[in-house]
């Protein structure tokens, strides 16, 4: 039996990747880290990176599209994204050295649905037209190319932040293809930066491990039309064939919740904010893994409400809370993960705080 905060894939590279196009001013466009001093390309004016050698390293993709940038007006991401594929296939034809010998052609491809899904179908003529007048078809068969579009679109996972999960790119991770979908699912995605883990969140025995392909805070309905939509199934998950009809009042409350919360924290009142806060831990938990990684994040958000009303607030809740804090972030997340280092860091300040306190009042 793997037992809960197992990695199952860990720290693996993408086959290929890009970060979005909203997030180009923040974080560095080969290693999709956050820094302060980014350094734009002086031809394009458009991919960043925080130091010499990412740029070094994203130029074998860089070079291709920098003269091109300009002209794409719709699909940027995923032009960028495609062109990438295909120049990485043409270097190895999809077959990545990797633990599992996992290729591209082992990836489902969706094909027939995708061809007479009109939206879908007309995004790849978009596409292909963009790459085919930059010159990147020549010598390979256009049946290859839908199909590898196909791979593609069906497969690629969206890279979040390290800290506050927010999305920040796309990319193609052939190892974590294997994963099927779950709306309570038994593992989730961890990326720190481009490097990609897989952990379990529960530690019962499964038939098989499963990840999240969406949000998994939205409604039944929205879930099965997303996820029909975009990946051309329905999902038959335990929480999907029970369907029950008191989500749609939970989920209104958490939506509302999270609406407020953000409101009170913006108005720098953190008492409301906190009550909000709690209000979400409870309804959090009767939808999504106790280990999810969502909520672990929202642990560490609940804590630092609390260490911001620490001088109203008992020391034995706030311990409490440390203790709860840091148990879960670690399993969640690992206990190298930013974001567990961040939360020791707070507890420890906290201690530090707390122990010279103490002595200013017995000196």
């Amino acid at each position: 039996m793997v037992i809960c905060g197992t990695d199952l894939v860990s720290s693996i590279l993408p086959y290929v990747h890009i970060l979005s196009s909203s997030s180009s001013s923040t974080y560095c466009s080969q290693c999709l880290n956050s820094a302060n001093d980014l350094k734009r390309c002086s031809k394009c004016h458009r991919t960043s990176y925080c130091s010499i050698s990412c740029q070094r390293k994203d130029w074998i993709y860089h070079k291709h599209e920098c003269s091109h940038l300009h002209t794409i007006n719709d699909e940027y991401d995923l032009t960028r994204l495609f062109l990438r594929l295909i120049i990485r296939y043409k270097q190895d034809h999809g077959i990545e050295n990797t633990s599992t010998k996992r290729s591209i052609s082992d990836l489902t491809t969706h094909e027939n649905e995708i061809y007479n899904d009109k939206q879908r179908y007309k995004t790849f003529q978009l596409v292909y037209q963009y790459l085919k007048s930059w010159g990147f078809f020549e010598n390979i068969d256009e049946k290859l190319i839908f199909e590898l579009f196909c791979r593609l679109i069906i497969n690629t996972l969206t890279i979040h932040d390290t800290i506050d999960l927010k999305s920040i790119g796309y990319g193609l991770y052939l190892d974590a293809t294997i994963y099927n979908h779950s709306c309570i699912p038994t593992c989730h995605t961890i990326f720190n930066g481009i490097y990609l883990s897989i952990r379990t969140i529960s530690d019962q025995l499964n038939n098989e491990w499963t990840i999240n392909y969406i949000d998994l805070l939205e409604l039944y309905e929205n879930r099965q039309q997303c996820l029909r939509s975009n990946y051309y199934f329905t999902c038959q998950c335990k929480r999907c064939l029970e369907n029950d009809q008191h989500e749609l009042i939970l989920l209104d409350k958490i939506h509302h919740e999270e609406q407020q919360m953000d409101k009170f924290i913006n108005k720098n009142d953190f008492f409301d904010a906190y009550q909000s806060s709690k209000n979400l831990c409870d309804c959090y938990s009767k939808i999504l893994p106790y280990y999810h990684a969502y909520v672990s994040l929202h642990q560490v958000k609940h804590l630092k409400l609390e260490l911001f009303l620490a001088d109203t607030m008992s020391d034995i809740i706030i311990q409490s809370t440390m203790k709860n804090t840091c148990e879960r972030v670690k399993i969640s997340m690992g206990e190298n993960h930013p974001l567990t280092r961040e939360t020791i860091n707070l507890c420890e300040h906290y201690q530090l705080e707390m122990a010279l306190k103490n002595r200013q009042i017995t000196a």
